[in-house]
């Protein structure tokens, strides 16, 4: 099955060991959800004086479901399109010593829960 990365950076799939599975590159247009924030003045319980705003995301412009066909997408995007089952969000993230992603180990398949694989 033809899998397609929608997100700004190289995705990579390595195996408990570190070693490489998968590489995608990353996308010349990444998929991308925006956020419209407004000011909320109170909120019960807040201290006063502290900022508050509500967001509201904006979906993103992602290509139609294609039969067979996954795509790689940020948590962001994954959770802004809740209806798709197609997306693919990397998982059990990887990070080098200073804290930056380098790989994941597995992809948590956005939308509706799917039935379990027996292991």
């Amino acid at each position: 099955m033809p899998v397609v990365n929608l997100t700004p950076h190289m995705v990579t799939v390595v195996d408990e060991r570190s070693r490489v599975i998968q590489r995608w590159p990353r996308a010349d247009s990444p998929a991308r959800v925006e956020a419209v924030r407004v000011r909320v003045t109170r909120a019960a319980g807040v201290p006063e004086g502290v900022p508050l705003l509500t967001e509201e995301r904006v979906r993103a412009d992602l290509p139609e479901p294609c039969e067979g066909t996954w795509f790689i997408v940020s948590s962001v995007v994954g959770s802004a399109h809740p209806e798709r089952r197609d997306l693919l969000v990397p998982s059990d993230l990887v990070r080098d010593g200073k804290g930056t992603v380098t790989a994941c180990r597995s992809f948590v398949i956005s939308g509706t829960p799917v039935q379990k694989v027996a292991p």
